[in-house]
C-alpha cells in the first residue's frame, strides 16, 4: 500500500515538473521515463517468451491453438480439468501481456 501512494506522489511531482519546469528539465524526464520504458518492455518480451513456450507445450499435447483453446474453454466446451485451468492462465497472462508491450511500444516509438 505504501507503495502505491508513494507512486502516485511521484506521478503528481513528474507531472508538475513537465508542465511548469524547465526545457531541459522537461527533456531529461522525458529520456530518463523512456529508458525506463524500454526497460520494461524487454522485460516483458523476455516474459512473453517463456509463457509462449509454455503455451506451445498445452497446444502440442492437446492439438489445438491457444486461440481455439480458450474460446471452448470460455464457451464451457471443455470442462474445469486443471490443465485446462493451468492453460487458461498462460494465455490470459499471455495476452495480458501483449497488450501492455503495445501500449509502451506506443510510448517509446512515437
Amino acid at each position: 500500500m505504501h507503495i502505491k501512494v508513494m507512486s502516485i506522489e511521484y506521478v503528481i511531482a513528474i507531472n508538475s515538473q513537465l508542465s511548469h519546469g524547465l526545457d531541459f528539465e522537461k527533456k531529461y524526464i522525458e529520456s530518463t521515463l523512456n529508458k525506463m520504458l524500454k526497460v520494461e518492455l524487454g522485460m516483458i518480451k523476455r516474459e512473453l517468451k517463456q509463457v509462449k513456450n509454455s503455451l506451445t507445450v498445452f497446444e502440442k499435447r492437446h492439438k489445438m491453438s491457444s486461440d481455439e483453446f480458450y474460446e471452448k474453454f470460455n464457451a464451457g466446451k471443455l470442462g474445469d480439468d486443471r490443465e485446462y485451468i493451468k492453460w487458461y492462465a498462460y494465455k490470459d497472462t499471455f495476452d495480458k501481456l501483449i497488450e501492455r508491450s503495445k501500449e509502451i511500444e506506443k510510448i517509446v516509438h512515437a
